[in-house]
């Protein structure tokens, strides 16, 4: 009798014995899988709150260089970029009136200045203020100088110099060129003294104020984050556009060009000492402000009490802890206990 129910009584345990793997395996499947995320810590950091816009950069000294009177260029800069001195000439222009006229004030002056010498030493008498005067206009010597001063003056316009340590910025003319007066001959500009203007609408513009911490994103320096300091502020609003000029002036950096773009945030409110989280970690559910976090491999759905915002971080009043980890990205269709996986 052993011998003949022995065979079906172990088919039978292995069939019972597959059953239960089956089931194992069954129940393996319905697991869901852990739901890759990214997360921060929550950390005490502070918030700075800002308005932002975008702007250009300029330099805050640029002068511009008009010819003073008519004739022909003789000197010009060869391109721009070349640095130039206070006081160097950077465009000449060649005007043989002007040349003739201070040579003959020239003559002029030093022949009454010959005659007032030999008045002084011969008059009779105290040589005394009135009466240096009374020779100076005798003798020609005053109007003579009046003279010589206008010459000097024309012939000074006929070169036009740099009124500060810079570079040239623009050429307008070439040499042989004939300018008149008014034409413009180009610019120098003052590389060491860059600036930003913006434009903010009339809200935005009521919380500025000179002396306000900014910082200053340059996409042509790699995305670099300058620091600048508020230096003026429009006190007139635009009607065309609704807004008000500000000027936010910026230290001096390798490789930053009047002209570039910037997205400038000007700081109008400081608080320290906040919990704070990225912005993009918190969404709004049934009109309230959610957050995931992780606890033990699965997500902890809290509601949360923010305060003030500002360069991307929010402040946490309440509802979270220094040191939790919350989900920063892949939490948008997240239930609570749902099992994730941080991934970098």
């Amino acid at each position: 009798m052993t011998r003949i129910f022995l065979p079906t009584m172990i088919a039978v345990f292995l069939v019972a014995g597959c059953g239960e793997d089956t089931d194992q395996q069954e129940l393996d499947r319905l697991e869901p899988s852990p739901l890759p995320v990214t997360a921060v810590a929550a950390v005490t950091d502070t918030i700075f709150q800002v308005v932002a816009a975008t702007g250009r950069i300029s330099s805050a000294r640029v002068q511009a260089l008009t010819a003073q009177l008519q004739g022909e260029v003789v000197q010009a800069p060869e391109c721009v970029g070349a640095p130039v001195e206070k006081g160097e000439v950077v465009f000449g222009i060649a005007s043989e009136e002007s040349a003739s006229r201070l040579s003959a004030a020239n003559s002029a002056y030093r022949n009454a200045l010959v005659l007032y010498e030999f008045e002084c030493s011969n008059h009779r008498g105290e040589l005394t203020d009135e009466v240096k005067e009374m020779l100076r206009r005798t003798t020609g010597l005053a109007d003579a100088r009046v003279a010589l001063e206008s010459a000097r003056s024309q012939y000074r316009n006929s070169v036009i110099t740099a009124g500060f340590d810079g570079v040239v910025s623009e050429v307008s003319v070439r040499e042989g060129m004939i300018v008149y007066p008014g034409t413009r001959l180009g610019s120098v500009m003052d590389p060491e003294n860059m600036q930003v203007e913006i434009y903010f609408d009339e809200r935005e513009l009521a919380d500025c104020a000179p002396g306000m911490p900014a910082f200053v994103e340059v996409p042509s320096l790699d995305d670099s984050t300058l620091k600048g300091t508020v230096a003026s502020v429009s006190p007139v609003i635009d009607p065309a556009i609704r807004a008000g000029r500000v000027v936010v002036k910026l230290s001096r950096v390798p490789g930053i060009r009047p002209g570039a773009t910037a997205r400038v945030e000007v700081v109008t409110e400081i608080h320290s000492d906040c919990l704070v989280i990225p912005v993009e970690a918190v969404l709004i559910r049934d009109d309230r402000d959610v957050v995931f976090v992780i606890r033990d491999g699965k997500t902890d759905w809290r509601y949360v009490t923010l305060g003030p915002r500002g360069r991307g971080l929010v402040a946490v009043k309440d509802g979270l802890e220094p040191g939790e980890l919350v989900i920063t990205s892949g939490h948008y269709s997240l239930a609570h206990d749902a099992p994730v996986v941080v991934v970098d």
